[in-house]
């Protein structure tokens, strides 16, 4: 298994678990909202499903103006 760790405003939180849920992610952990408005969500997935969840990842957070992948 492998961990794709995202940041993002917190208000993407129903985006991230809709990828998760597409991309048959096996878990996800989200962290609280920090003094920033964001916060981290934790993906499990299989090796070889990795690269569709971040393409999904980017295809939809790429115009928040901060995020990490």
């Amino acid at each position: 298994m492998k961990i794709i760790e995202v940041i993002a405003d917190a208000g993407h939180h129903d985006t991230i678990v809709a990828i998760a849920e597409q991309q048959h992610v096996e878990d996800i952990y989200f962290t609280q909202k920090n003094e920033n408005g964001r916060n981290s969500a934790r993906l499990l997935g299989r090796p070889e499903n990795r690269q569709k969840v971040l393409d999904a990842l980017q295809t939809i957070l790429y115009n928040t103006e901060n995020y990490r992948v």
